[in-house]
């Protein structure tokens, strides 16, 4: 996956709900599982005495992006898809960790939904993969807030911000690459199977979706 060229040079297609009701962006699910002790203490305890809901958020982005490793940084074989299980191994796939962001924004009442982004790949079937992201509705400036937890290493590099947003990777419509500005209320169920029921890393890294 290429680097970020700049996410300050392009204009982003608007966000777009899939849902209209706010509430149906704070569900606890089998994959945000945002009610389980161990996700809601450690928001609670990432958010204790932070009262600006900005603040809130980039908390719970900040430990997402630096204390959970992206599973291609690592050399962890673990495979975690449940936020739970994110938080309990550590690691992830950008997929798993978008997983997490969102549960612990549940979890402190922000609503949070899941965008995808289409890049190259050079090592990919069909030249493309899903690159996973987390949006936010923060009520204070009443609007979503895309956050890319992916990582930062020696190429990529991202930080809370609400406008532009900070991305690990610069869409290039020349390239057949983009964003799609569905706001989704869970995950998409490609990326869970993937997750799921893979073998091992290697698998994931041959099977990356290019699509939802």
């Amino acid at each position: 996956m290429p680097p970020d060229s700049g996410p300050d040079t392009i204009a982003l297609p608007e966000l777009e709900p899939e849902r209209d009701e706010l509430d149906r962006y704070l569900e606890d699910t089998i994959v945000v599982d945002w009610q389980t002790p161990a996700v809601a203490d450690k928001a609670r305890e990432l958010c204790e005495g932070v009262v600006e809901e900005e603040a809130r958020v980039r908390a719970l982005f900040e430990f997402v992006r630096d204390e959970i490793v992206h599973s291609f940084d690592g050399d962890s074989e673990a495979l975690p898809c449940n936020a739970s299980q994110v938080l309990r191994e550590g690691t992830g796939l950008c997929y798993a960790k978008s997983h997490l962001l969102a549960a612990m924004l549940r979890a402190r009442g922000i609503p949070a939904g899941f965008c995808y982004m289409r890049i190259r790949s050079d090592e990919a079937k069909r030249g493309y993969v899903l690159h996973g992201l987390v949006a936010a509705y923060l009520h204070s400036c009443e609007r979503w807030v895309l956050l890319d937890a992916r990582g930062n290493n020696g190429e990529v590099q991202t930080e809370f911000r609400v406008d532009p947003p900070s991305l690990a990777y610069t869409p290039d419509a020349e390239e057949g690459e983009q964003l799609f500005p569905l706001i989704l209320t869970r995950p998409a169920k490609r990326v869970v199977d993937l997750l799921d029921y893979a073998e091992d890393l290697t698998q994931v890294r041959n099977n990356l979706p290019d699509e939802f």
